[in-house]
């Protein structure tokens, strides 16, 4: 059949502009109409339409529009139209990858992204595409460039592709803690192949997931490295501006990975039950007289730290046995909401281990524990995982506190609630920890809780 201009149409070769002819002529449209009402030039339109000229993703979505149909309907068939086209170009190939990542379309950016890799020119374009993507929030898009640019750098100790490992790393990170496992020994060797601020931020990073996994000696290995090449890098830097010369810093300040660091490495020897080298750290990262910067955002983070140094020496010494401290402590901490909880969690094992009367102090923070089992918001400067982690020991403990002055049915109750949270995040260790105390004291829980015990159970043992 013949159209408008002269143009014929074949109804064997299907393609978007045959499809868009075939639709104009059924609802006997005038080109020049089209144009006029769709805002694209009669000119560009007539090329277009002709084939001598290739469709812009922008026109594709006007041509969509027009003819009501859903966003994004012909991109599987522009993906390949875009590679039998001679004259496809970045130019061309971007705006397309930048549409799908806006309308979720992750299948056209995977068939794109393959079919570009076959040119190793594309490589730094589509880093360069990933990071614009990673930068507007599309993690998705971002995530399967990441990971085709990883899988077609042929140099092995290139940064970039040290970069896109982290870009993979901090991508993938979830609730589910075997996930993040896998994750950072991933990432783990590609660490040292960041330029040196870059390294800050990935051992921060990367320590804070360990700390999550309980991996206290990986943490405190990881700390102690951020520690030295922050220190490193803080020197440089001065020594740089007393020659007047530029210094690039890295995504917060420089000091605040040596204080970051210390603050770390107390907290593991807390875990460790080691709490007068706690306490000695902690007097580490209190003290900020060999700081140099005072501007506000450095002002700003002494002040931090200096709240978590009062805070951790109230938490250290208490467990340390220093008990007559408590409602001193706990009086300070209703002051700092995003404390409070971090404090119950240590709280509640100073009250096992020291046999401490603990109800005053769940009675008073008990909104708070109950509204983050129901929210889950972050907690102040913590990851989701090192609070996820803590959370679920924490509702054990209370279980632990309650049974042991024998109230059964609130010890049953914290436990399935840790349960329910361990299964969500994958937390084998205090599944473990869970289903052997509710078994242990089973013939005591009521046919309710039994049914919810075994429903868990069951959740568990399909998902594995």
């Amino acid at each position: 059949m013949f159209l408008e201009g002269g143009i014929f149409l074949s109804i064997i070769d299907k393609t978007i502009r045959t499809e868009f002819l075939y639709y104009i002529e059924e609802n006997k449209i005038l080109l020049y109409h089209f144009a006029e009402k769709s805002g694209i030039n009669s000119g560009t339109l007539s090329r277009v339409i002709n084939g001598s000229q290739p469709i812009s993703v922008k026109i594709l979505d006007i041509m969509t529009e027009y003819m009501g149909l859903e966003d994004g309907y012909f991109y599987e068939q522009y993906v390949s139209e875009l590679f039998d086209d001679s004259t496809m170009n970045w130019r061309r190939l971007r705006p397309f990858i930048m549409r799908c990542a806006e309308l979720g379309k992750n299948d056209c950016i995977e068939r794109t992204v393959d079919l570009m890799m076959e040119n190793p020119a594309y490589i730094q374009q589509l880093f360069d595409c990933a990071e614009s993507l990673n930068a507007e929030g599309s993690a998705e898009a971002a995530l399967i460039i990441y990971r085709k640019v990883c899988e077609g750098e042929r140099y092995q100790h290139a940064e970039r592709l040290a970069i896109c490992q982290y870009r993979i790393f901090t991508l993938s990170i979830n609730d589910d803690q075997q996930n993040n496992l896998e994750c950072a020994v991933q990432f783990d060797p590609y660490v040292v192949r960041l330029n040196e601020l870059d390294q800050l931020d990935a051992l921060k990073d990367l320590m804070n997931l360990y700390l999550s996994l309980r991996r206290w000696d990986k943490a405190e290995q990881l700390a102690t490295r951020m520690g030295k090449l922050a220190r490193v890098q803080y020197k440089i830097k001065h020594q740089r501006i007393k020659r007047g010369k530029s210094y690039q810093e890295p995504s917060k300040p420089l000091f605040g990975y040596i204080l970051y660091s210390d603050l770390i490495i107390a907290s593991i020897y807390g875990e460790k039950n080691e709490y007068q080298q706690a306490l000695y750290y902690v007097s580490c990262y209190e003290n900020h007289e060999w700081i140099i910067e005072n501007d506000l955002e450095a002002e700003l983070t002494k002040s931090q730290f200096r709240e978590w140094a009062t805070a951790n020496r109230y938490l250290f010494e208490i467990m340390a046995g220093r008990i007559e401290i408590l409602d001193d402590y706990v009086d300070y901490l209703s002051t700092k909401e995003n404390e409070i909880l971090r404090g119950l969690f240590k709280l509640i094992k100073a009250a096992l281990n020291y046999n401490m009367n603990m109800d005053h102090v769940l009675e008073r923070f008990k909104t708070t524990i109950s509204s983050f089992m129901i929210t889950h918001e972050k907690v102040g400067s913590y990851t989701n995982q090192i609070i996820d982690d803590q959370f679920v020991n924490f509702l054990a403990d209370v279980a632990d506190y309650y049974l042991n002055s024998d109230r059964i049915r609130v010890g049953i109750q914290f436990i399935l609630d840790s349960l329910a949270i361990s299964a969500r995040i994958n937390n084998d260790a205090c599944m473990v920890r869970g289903f052997c105390t509710f078994d242990s004291i089973r013939h005591l829980a009521t046919n309710e809780e039994l049914h919810k015990y075994t429903t868990l159970l069951k959740e568990v043992r399909k998902e594995r």
